[in-house]
């Protein structure tokens, strides 16, 4: 079972919406670029994983076998998913036997976005409900009206559909918290708040947050929040050992999480294969895979009621399309059209009602200033009719000016 040849095959995947590739692109987050792991055994066996963002080297895993270095995290995370793929279908066993005792049939999947203006949340909420989701992570922003999107959304779903609200810290304390969760309680959909702000640097507030809110809040892994109980959950993520790690520490604290993994079809059919031996993983999955065009699989991972079925076929359980990996297989020299875009010029302008027919206005040259400018407090975050509005180059003179002018004081 030694590999004889390992590649690492570079693709730019368009994002499947125009109001996708909108977000994204404007967006300091994922882009278009999406790495294959192909591992070929002597036996002949293939094995697959890909990631988002992750560029591995994976020259020196020739040689090695697969049973050998499929729990070691050090290799990355796709060449990782591709020795557990290759590993599985050598034994004719699934994955998830590889990882532990499977524990559940199905496992929890969530849609997921970045911040958006309220309709196009609606549309993504529309287009989940047709793949089989009934869960939504929302991307709250500052510049955004959190409970305006919430409310818009909440009228193009069912019932029973969940939101979960990540706020990636803007909240900045638990005051600012309290206030903007309080309201959001009332909302039916709501399910969970992940991060309001970095509650793991204060966990005596986090635990009067939590005291005060009705619906649960979670953070990515930290043991400050695990041992002060200041959390209802956790966010877990990372390579196959230390998941399991993070994973048992959380279940001897009878702490609920979801996997977050980023990929296309073959990280989602990880996660799926992972999340069904550890015990806590209760919570919707993120892995991102339906942002793009294609999720490089012949069947997708098919989604029901909110869940995927584990597979019980030898490795992912999953097939390849080798077609897509050569139709979108590009130069990794070769930059990403979101790369492209934010070469190009532009206005980003943030503004709230400020009475009658004002506005107070913030203007900024990229995304990264003005999530800044939130992050250190010096803008009111999360004002009630908050918007941004992104202004494209027109070439114009005054365009130029304007543009120059925010340039000129760092912003």
């Amino acid at each position: 079972m030694k590999i004889v040849r390992a590649e690492r095959l570079a693709l730019n995947i368009p994002f499947y919406a125009d109001r996708v590739t909108r977000a994204m692109q404007r967006a300091s987050t994922h882009d278009e670029r999406v790495y294959v792991y192909r591992l070929t055994t002597d036996q002949g066996i293939v094995g697959y994983g890909d990631c988002h963002g992750g560029r591995y080297e994976v020259a020196h895993l020739v040689g090695k076998n697969v049973f050998a270095i499929m729990n070691d995290d050090s290799i990355g995370f796709g060449p990782q998913v591709a020795a557990f793929d290759a590993a599985g279908k050598s034994a004719g066993v699934p994955v998830h036997a590889l990882l532990g005792t499977k524990l559940r049939r199905r496992s929890p999947m969530s849609w997921w976005d970045i911040d958006m203006p309220a309709a196009d949340w609606a549309a993504e909420a529309k287009e989940s409900l047709k793949r089989g989701y009934t869960c939504f992570k929302m991307k709250a922003r500052p510049w955004r009206d959190i409970i305006d999107q919430v409310q818009t959304v909440g009228k193009v779903v069912t019932p029973d559909y969940k939101f979960d609200v990540d706020f990636n810290g803007f909240l900045l304390n638990q005051a600012k918290a309290e206030l903007i969760l309080s309201q959001l309680d009332e909302h039916p959909n709501v399910g969970m708040y992940e991060s309001p702000y970095y509650l793991g640097l204060d966990v005596t507030a986090a635990k009067i947050l939590r005291e005060r809110v009705r619906k649960p809040i979670v953070e990515h892994f930290n043991e400050a929040c695990l041992h002060a109980h200041s959390t209802d959950g956790f966010v877990i993520g990372g390579g196959a050992t230390e998941v399991r790690r993070q994973a048992a520490l959380a279940a001897a604290f009878n702490r609920p999480f979801w996997l977050q993994l980023v990929g296309a079809g073959l990280t989602a059919a990880f996660a799926v294969h992972l999340g069904s031996v550890l015990s806590h993983a209760h919570l919707p999955y993120i892995t991102c895979h339906e942002l793009w065009l294609h999720d490089l699989l012949k069947h997708r991972v098919e989604v029901s009621d909110g869940y995927a079925t584990v597979s019980d076929a030898p490795g992912l359980g999953v097939e390849v399309d080798e077609k897509a990996l050569e139709k979108y297989r590009v130069d990794e020299n070769e930059p990403t059209p979101t790369t492209l875009y934010k070469a190009r010029k532009r206005i980003l302008r943030v503004s709230w009602p400020a009475g009658g027919k004002q506005r107070r206005v913030w203007e900024f040259t990229n995304e990264p200033a003005y999530q800044q400018a939130f992050y250190r407090g010096s803008m009111p975050g999360f004002e009630r009719g908050v918007d941004l509005e992104v202004i494209e180059d027109d070439k114009s003179g005054a365009f130029k000016k304007a543009h120059q002018k925010l340039a000129d004081l760092g912003v």
